[in-house]
């Protein structure tokens, strides 16, 4: 057995051999543990604040602001009574059974969006589960600090939270990483879950959260001249927010258009007075070489098939003949024309299984929740455009509630 997988293997049975302790803690204890660690890292007055701004604008290749304004965004939201609030509502779903929490979960942490670690790790630990984490070689450094705020904020409950580093597809690791665990939550691409989940043959519950696509959708009272300024600030949010590489990022704006034209109108309003303007407050990350190729590639074919409006950071193409093409990411997006809310929701059946958010406008979202129900393959979780990136814990996500699967029946 080699060193490192001693040191896995040790770290999974600390953090399973902590369980108890958890559990016993409470949930009033967990949520007031998770909050205190979260508060250092809001601000930059903090040391430890000071570090993972700086550790993460190194790693993620996001400006500075952007770090901050993630960090700040997702960490503010970790409060006692909203965490209670929870676990209330999951041990409601039980009907008063008594639950147990599952000893220990493995979690296999994705690199593309670092805000998505938090509610990886700190569900599980609210509901009384152990965790011990794989970080990606992506962004290592989030999790390690969050694990040092948590050690800070309660040392004796920090054991419940392990952290490790291993190369992905590395079998033996991954064999060290789950000798203990009694499930796994998977994030990733596609292939990287399905090659655990072959690996696995079945011997644990897996929970996957794989690739997805996000989707935007302005109804015609969001385009009025009284609102539309509103409407406009709140999808470049969604759009800029972490340039546009997670899950939750919007791909597509979905347009209602009473007249031709409409669609033309908002796309370059967008451009010149939304993402133009958030450039300055939330300027975009370095662009890779690779991307800039595929950007130049999805410009052009978009100028060429519809009306392209660029900026110095972004751009914005309405496709009207043929479904939209997936964009590199980076603050590229597509406009796409629709009759309705309704509509919109028929024009990503293609995408069932795979839409993670679809941000609306309030007047809108009654006419898309009941698209969405008469489209039940399509488990996308529904929010108010310019929140599409700070989805509260109790989302749900990838068609399951928060707690899915970390808690079971007491058996008598």
């Amino acid at each position: 057995m080699s060193d490192e997988e001693k040191t896995i293997r040790n770290r999974a049975r600390s953090a399973r051999a902590s369980a108890t302790d958890l559990v016993r803690a409470g949930a009033e204890k967990r949520a007031m543990w998770l909050e205190s660690a979260s508060k250092p890292l809001c601000g930059s007055d903090d040391p430890l604040g000071q570090e993972v701004r700086a550790a993460l604008t190194r790693t993620t290749g996001l400006a500075p602001q952007m770090v901050d304004w993630g960090l700040r965004t997702t960490l503010e939201t970790v409060r006692r009574e909203s965490l209670l609030e929870l676990v209330r509502a999951g041990n409601a779903t039980f009907e008063d059974k008594p639950t147990v929490p599952l000893g220990l979960l493995g979690v296999v942490l994705a690199g593309n969006v670092f805000a998505a670690t938090v509610r990886a790790l700190f569900i599980p630990l609210l509901f009384g589960v152990p965790v011990i984490a794989k970080v990606s070689s992506k962004e290592s450094s989030f999790a390690h600090v969050l694990r040092r705020s948590l050690h800070g904020a309660d040392s004796a409950l920090t054991r419940a939270f392990q952290v490790v580093a291993f190369t992905g597809g590395d079998e033996t690791a991954e064999r060290s990483l789950l000798a203990e665990a009694e499930g796994v939550s998977v994030y990733g691409s596609d292939e990287t879950i399905e090659a655990i989940r072959r690996r696995l043959g079945g011997r644990l519950p897996l929970f996957a959260h794989g690739h997805g696509l996000s989707a935007a959708v302005c109804g015609g009272a969001a385009l009025s001249e009284s609102r539309i300024g509103r409407t406009i600030a709140a999808v470049a949010l969604d759009v800029a927010a972490y340039d546009q590489l997670g899950c939750l990022s919007p791909q597509v704006i979905y347009v209602e258009e009473a007249k031709r034209g409409t669609a033309e109108m908002f796309a370059e309003r967008l451009s010149q007075e939304g993402l133009t303007a958030l450039g300055s407050a939330l300027p975009r990350g370095e662009l890779p070489l690779s991307v800039g190729a595929a950007q130049a590639q999805w410009r052009g074919t978009g100028e060429i098939e519809g009306s392209l409006f660029e900026g110095p950071d972004h751009a914005v193409v309405v496709s009207r003949d043929r479904p939209p093409r997936w964009s590199p990411g980076y603050r590229n997006v597509t406009v796409v024309p629709v009759a309705s809310p309704a509509q919109a929701v028929e024009a990503m059946v293609p995408f069932e299984g795979h839409m993670k958010c679809i941000g609306v406008d309030a007047g809108s979202k009654a006419g898309l929740l009941a698209a969405l129900r008469g489209n039940p393959k399509n488990t996308a979780y529904a929010c108010a455009i310019g929140s599409m990136q700070t989805p509260p814990f109790d989302a749900p996500a990838d068609g399951f509630l928060p707690w899915h699967g970390l808690l079971r029946v007491k058996r008598r």
